[in-house]
Order: structure tokens, then C-alpha cells, then sequence
């Protein structure tokens, strides 16, 4: 080995590297930029209240109404039905209601979620204190959350199926067009017959379908071996994974549209992932978010493409009960793919 020819060849790839100002920044600034945004989002603080679902009633108000002057639990009033789907969608991390035969609380919760034990010693410390003492207090009965659709585990194999949607259908096209505009591909394709629409239309297309049986062997997958149920209509489901599947796929394609290296495009998926990742709802729920964020998370398509499938698969939701989330992922797709067809370029 001639270690001269290899010096040479390591040289020019790094000045190769430096003369991509798209290179260097997606490499090193955006990971940067990224650092800074997220610090200053999740800097240390006051710990955030956890919100917890109180079952309503005249002697639930008159006793448990001490546990609002806890500062660091949210409560929230709900009926009995209301307060099983919202502990099921995890949008509280535990209900409490009052027991006539026990004389006391009982709280309910799912002993798999991280938020559920801090939610139960903030409630157990408040009830103590107004108790008056050790000797009064009687501790409340315990109850874990282990109905099928109310379990962490139902929350989240909806959740993984929008995010298999959003890996495939983002990286499945937008990469795959920069490698193949790298590779001088898609200026061979410029000199065919074939218009710019029928060839991103065939290919969005085409990546569309293959997330289909993706999604439906998730969905197998927590239906038999975790017993996940599956209540509402399959034809809905298939809608959403359709229509959800399509718009990001258009998303990668807008992505990709003009992006001429492979660290280019690696960056943008990353920059538009990742929010999504974090407040998409897909390991948590994100209603309980504020401010910003709680305005980032609802514009997001992830979001909507969860709480969908959750509707349809965890309650007997049909078609007509997801048509809002369906149109406006459908005109999302549509607009991503419109932007997508005036701004791309063969090379």
C-alpha cells in the first residue's frame, strides 16, 4: 500500500467535504442548532404538575377536592366513562374516585407508565397532609390499569404504526431521490419521454403501497401477541394508513426536491423527524403540552395520523369519525407534492 496515494486520496475528501457549505452545516450546525433549541426547551426548572382525572360526583367534590391545592398535580373533573379514556389515551397519569363500601380513594393506574408512580406519591403525600396526620390517615386502595385498550401498550402500537409511516415514507423517497440524482439517475430519466409529474407521481405511488402491509403486521403483531383490540372499522384503519402514508411521502419528496447531497438531505429528514419524534404522540400523549409546543405538536401530520388510529383501533370508531384528520393529512399530502412537482429539479 502506498501510503502517499492514500494521503492524497483522504485530502481530497476532506477539502471535498469543506467546499459543501450544505455539508458542513447539516454535519455540524444544524446537530448545534439542535443542542441550543432542545436545551433551552427542556432546561432544568420547576417540575412539571401531572395531571390526574378525579371521578365527579357530590361525594367525590367533598372529599377529594383537598387534592387541587397540590401544586404539582393538575386535576381534572371527569365523569366515570371519561375517566377511563382519558387514563387509556394517556392523557391523565391516574384516576381517583371514591369508594361508599371502602370508606376511601382509590386510584387506578398503569404501573408501566414513568408519569403513574409520581402521579400516585403526589396524590398519597396530598391526602395525607389533609388528613391531619399519620394516625387519621387512611391510605388509599390501589387498582392497576390492565383492561385491554387501556394499557400503555395499547396507547402505543398505534403510535409506532404512524411512526413506521413517517420513517418509510419520508426516507423511502426523499433519500432514495438524492442517490439517485448523486448518481446522475434522474438526468438519464430527464431524457426520456417521461414528464416530471409521471415520474413523482409513479414513484410516491409506488412507496405508498409498500407501507401498507408494513403497517398492518405492526398492527398484527400487537393484536395477537400483546392482545391490543382492535374495535373500530378496518376500512377506516386502511384510510388512515393510506392517506397517512402519502403525506409523508410527499413530505420526503418536497425534501428532496432540490437537495444535491446525500449529508443535505440527511439533515432536512432530521430536522422535520425528529419534532415529530418528540411531540408527535407517539410515546406519550402531547395534550398535556403548553405554550409553543403544544402549538408545534397540533400542526404536526403525526400527530393527527396517532390520535386517528388510536380513535378507530382502541374505540369503534368508523370512518365518519376520523373524516376531519383524513382531509386535511389528504390536502397536506396534496399541497407537499404540488410545491414538490414547481421546485424539482433533475440535477
Amino acid at each position: 500500500m502506498r501510503w502517499r496515494v492514500v494521503k492524497a486520496v483522504a485530502r481530497q475528501c476532506f477539502l471535498e467535504f469543506w467546499r459543501s457549505p450544505q455539508a458542513v452545516f447539516w454535519t455540524y450546525g444544524f446537530p448545534i442548532m439542535m443542542a441550543v433549541v432542545l436545551g433551552f426547551a427542556f432546561q432544568s426548572g420547576q417540575a412539571e404538575p401531572v395531571t390526574i382525572g378525579v371521578v365527579d360526583n357530590k361525594v367525590t367534590r367533598a372529599n377529594l377536592a383537598k387534592l387541587e391545592d397540590e401544586p404539582l398535580l393538575v386535576v381534572d373533573w371527569l365523569s366515570p366513562a371519561d375517566a377511563d379514556r382519558a387514563l387509556g389515551r394517556g392523557r391523565v397519569a391516574l384516576t381517583v374516585r371514591w369508594s361508599a363500601r371502602d370508606d376511601r380513594e382509590v386510584l387506578r393506574s398503569d404501573p408501566s407508565r414513568p408519569e403513574a408512580m409520581l402521579a400516585r406519591l403526589l396524590v398519597e403525600r396530598r391526602l395525607r397532609q389533609a388528613s391531619g396526620g399519620e394516625v387519621a390517615y387512611v391510605p388509599p386502595a390501589h387498582e392497576v390499569e390492565d383492561r385491554p385498550g387501556s394499557r400503555y401498550i395499547d396507547f402505543l402500537i398505534p403510535g409506532l404504526i404512524g411512526l413506521n409511516l413517517l420513517g418509510a415514507g419520508m426516507w423511502g423517497v426523499g433519500f432514495n431521490l438524492v442517490q439517485m440524482r448523486v448518481g446522475n439517475l434522474l438526468r438519464r430519466i430527464f431524457v426520456t419521454p417521461m414528464k416530471r409529474s409521471e415520474f413523482l407521481a409513479g414513484y410516491l405511488l409506488g412507496r405508498s403501497v409498500l407501507v401498507i402491509p408494513e403497517a398492518f403486521v405492526i398492527m398484527a403483531f400487537g393484536v395477537l401477541l400483546w392482545g391490543v383490540p382492535f374495535r373500530g372499522s378496518l376500512l377506516a384503519a386502511l384510510t388512515l394508513i393510506v392517506v397517512g402514508g402519502w403525506v409523508f411521502t410527499a413530505i420526503g419528496c418536497l425534501l428532496a426536491c432540490r437537495a444535491r447531497t446525500t449529508e443535505t438531505i440527511g439533515g432536512l429528514m432530521n430536522a422535520v423527524q425528529l419534532p415529530m419524534w418528540i411531540l408527535g404522540g407517539t410515546f406519550f400523549a402531547n395534550e398535556g403540552l403548553e405554550g409553543p409546543m403544544r402549538w408545534a405538536a397540533e400542526v404536526m401530520p403525526l400527530t393527527h395520523v396517532n390520535r386517528a388510529l388510536r380513535d378507530v383501533m382502541l374505540e369503534p370508531g368508523t370512518l365518519l369519525d376520523v373524516w376531519v384528520p383524513v382531509v386535511a393529512l389528504a390536502v397536506t399530502g396534496v399541497a407537499c407534492f404540488s410545491l414538490a412537482m414547481r421546485l424539482f429539479r433533475w440535477q
